[in-house]
């Protein structure tokens, strides 16, 4: 018996080895379901292509048709122009534009040449003949008119250089609009000014329409309807500034800030651009902080983005504007809080012989105007 127990028990032993299949390891009890089927169901190298293919197809679809749906706002959006035989107080930008075309007939504008000192005297003769009618319409007003021709030089970082950048003899045409009362008032007579500044002079082989004619002609029109506008007293002074020099990197924004008699009295800029010929203006770039806040409260039609300050900051993009000098913190009146504006739509005008007035979008100096008299 004992050796019958002994045999049938070694067959069963025998029976049990040989069945058992040889199976993968039992999944614990604790591991979630969802874990098990995922593990039992591999993704098949067909399924993980038609992934990696299909996922930047529908990303730059669907940027595509932001960016239509973004462009279609901007030009519905737009204001109608208000034309130039409308109400003195009411910013219009066809005379606007008027300035702009008779800076565009001067021909391409670039420093040293004589098609910017005829640039020039028009503005000279625009501003002063705002100058003198404040004179003698608006007693509660202190409107001061100078031109100021800097020389100097200063050391400016561009592409990845370090690069030494040297003018003579430019041009600013400066005028300031203050309150009678800010100049003896107890107080007020230090009271910091906001300042406008924007460009008239030209890159090579472009009539700069847009860039920046337009621009000129913005604040043109802005200092008249401060001027005839009576209920609309700035409650800090105002310096408006048409330099001539911006395309030759800057040279007249560093004049105003490192040279001009005002220089000092500069508490917050506004930078007046256009790197492109349609849609209204954007804030890409600001320093800080309440300046922006502010304009986005007061400003009709408020647009910003900080793409674009990005790219300019880290992808060594080829383009600047004065905004850069005024907030500098390595010049003694520079390092301002400030909001750097433009208009950029239609960017294939931009620097090109396309630029025209013509080619300006109705509507787009309307809203620049407007945003900008409201931040005055």
């Amino acid at each position: 018996l004992h050796r019958r127990h002994t045999t049938l028990r070694r067959g069963m032993l025998r029976r049990r080895t040989s069945s058992a299949a040889p199976s993968a390891p039992r999944a614990d009890a604790k591991t979630p379901t969802r874990l098990r089927r995922r593990s039992s169901t591999p993704i098949s190298s067909s399924d993980a292509n038609d992934v990696q293919t299909l996922h930047p197809v529908l990303l730059v679809a669907f940027l595509s048709a932001l960016l239509l749906c973004a462009r279609w706002s901007v030009s519905v959006n737009l204001p109608d122009p208000v034309p130039a035989y409308a109400s003195l107080g009411l910013f219009s930008e066809e005379r606007a534009l008027a300035h702009a075309r008779k800076l565009q007939s001067f021909g391409i504008r670039v420093v040293g040449t004589p098609e910017l000192e005829n640039a020039e005297r028009y503005v000279v003769d625009a501003a002063t003949a705002l100058t003198t009618e404040a004179h003698t319409t608006r007693p509660d007003l202190d409107v001061e008119f100078l031109v100021h021709r800097p020389s100097g030089s200063f050391r400016q970082y561009f592409l990845n250089h370090d690069i030494a950048n040297a003018y003579t003899n430019l041009t600013n045409v400066a005028v300031r609009v203050r309150r009678r009362g800010e100049l003896n008032g107890d107080g007020d007579q230090n009271q910091k000014a906001v300042l406008l500044n924007a460009h008239f002079d030209t890159t090579l082989g472009s009539p700069g329409g847009a860039d920046c004619a337009s621009c000129v002609g913005v604040l043109l029109e802005v200092l008249r309807v401060l001027i005839h506008d009576k209920q609309n007293v700035p409650n800090a002074p105002v310096v408006f500034l048409l330099n001539g020099g911006e395309e030759t990197f800057m040279q007249a924004a560093h004049g105003f800030v490192a040279h001009h008699p005002w220089r000092s009295t500069i508490g917050v800029v506004i930078n007046v651009e256009a790197t492109g010929s349609a849609g209204p203006d954007v804030l890409f770039r600001e320093t800080g902080g309440w300046p922006a806040e502010l304009y986005a409260k007061v400003a009709q039609r408020p647009v910003a983005t900080a793409t674009i300050r990005d790219l300019v900051r880290f992808a060594n993009l080829p383009v600047d504007t004065d905004f850069s000098v005024f907030v500098d913190p390595a010049l003694n009146y520079g390092n301002l809080p400030g909001i750097d504006l433009a208009s950029m739509l239609d960017g294939f005008a931009y620097h090109t012989d396309r630029d025209l007035v013509e080619r300006i979008e109705k509507g787009s100096v309307q809203v620049y105007g407007e945003n900008v008299l409201a931040a005055t």
